[in-house]
C-alpha cells in the first residue's frame, strides 16, 4: 500500500482488496485492488485521465519485494465519484455494482466511510436490478447464485458455468447474512413472475456488457505493463490448459488481438 499512496499522493482516497488471493490466501498469486482517487487527472496524467473517464477503470501492474518475496498487485484506478456513481442505482452496467456487492477489504483510506457507504449501495444496486430478472428466491444462497451468474454473462469470462455457486459456498457467512438482510426487505414486493422489462432490462445490458469487456481488455493491453502475458496466465488458470499468444498480437494487440479473442470465444474459452 505504501508504494501506491506514494504515487497517488493526496489524491489517494483507499483501496479495496477483492479476488481470488483475497478468498483463499494465495500469496503467490496476483492481488487484485481497485485504487480511489479524489482527482483522476493529478493522479494518473492527463493522457490516463482522458481514457480512465471514456471507460474507468484504468488497469495497471505492480510488483515490489516484501520480506524477501515478490509481491504482485494489478489495480484498478478510478475516481471517488466514478465509485459512487458505479455503486448506485443510477449505473446500469453491473461492471461495479456487481463486483463491489461481493465480499472485499476496505485498505489505508482516510475516510473510510466513503468507501463503505458505496459497497453498501452496490449491494442494494444488485438486488434492485437481479430480484425483478430472477423472480422469488428460495433462499439467499440461490438468490446470490442466480444473480451472480446474470452479472458474469454481461462480461467475457473465462470461468465455468459453476463459478457463482463455488464463489458463494466459500464465503457463506457474508452471502447468507447479505442475502437474508435483501430477502427480508423485499418482504411483500416478492413477485414469483418475472416481467418482460426485466428480461430486456438483463438482455441490454448483456448485449452491451460484451463488446465494453473487449475494449477494456485493449485498454489494459497498453495501461498494464505485461498485460499479454496477465491476460495469457488468467485464461490458463480458468481454462485449465495452456494458451500461446500468438507473436503478433503480443507486438501489435491493436490490430490482432480482435481475432484471437474471437477464436478464443469459439473455444469457449471466455464466455
Amino acid at each position: 500500500m505504501e508504494r501506491l499512496r506514494e504515487r497517488f499522493g493526496s489524491a489517494f482516497a483507499g483501496a479495496l482488496y477483492y479476488g481470488s488471493c483475497r478468498r483463499q490466501q494465495q500469496p503467490d498469486g496476483i492481488f487484485d485492488l481497485h485504487v480511489v482517487v479524489s482527482d483522476l487527472r493529478s493522479a494518473l496524467g492527463p493522457v490516463g485521465a482522458v481514457l480512465c473517464r471514456a471507460l474507468p477503470p484504468n488497469v495497471y501492474y505492480l510488483e515490489t519485494e516484501h520480506g524477501g518475496t515478490t509481491v504482485r498487485c494489478k489495480y484498478a484506478v478510478l475516481s471517488l465519484d466514478q465509485f459512487h456513481r458505479g455503486c448506485s442505482r443510477g449505473s446500469f452496467h453491473a461492471y461495479f455494482w456487481a463486483r463491489y456487492a461481493q465480499p472485499v477489504t476496505v485498505l489505508a483510506a482516510p475516510a473510510p466511510e466513503q468507501l463503505v457507504d458505496g459497497l453498501v449501495d452496490a449491494v442494494e444496486t444488485l438486488a434492485h436490478r437481479a430480484l425483478p430478472r430472477l423472480g422469488a428466491a428460495p433462499s439467499w444462497r440461490a438468490m446470490w447464485i442466480g444473480a451472480l451468474q446474470l452479472c458474469y454473462q454481461t462480461e467475457l469470462r473465462p470461468e465455468g458455468s459453476d463459478r457463482a455457486a463455488t464463489l458463494v459456498d466459500a464465503q457463506p457467512a457474508y452471502f447468507q447474512q447479505t442475502g437474508e438482510a435483501i430477502l427480508e426487505r423485499r418482504g411483500d414486493h416478492d413477485h414469483d413472475c418475472v416481467t418482460v422489462a426485466a428480461r430486456l432490462d438483463w438482455a441490454v445490458r448483456i448485449a452491451l456488457g460484451k463488446p465494453l469487456s473487449v475494449l477494456r481488455l485493449v485498454k489494459g493491453l497498453y495501461t498494464f505493463d505485461g498485460g499479454i502475458a496477465y491476460v495469457a496466465w488468467k485464461l490458463e488458470r480458468h481454462a485449465g490448459r495452456p494458451i500461446e499468444i500468438p507473436e503478433r498480437v503480443r507486438r501489435w494487440p491493436l490490430l490482432f488481438a480482435w481475432p484471437f479473442l474471437w477464436r478464443l470465444w469459439r473455444q469457449r474459452v471466455i464466455r
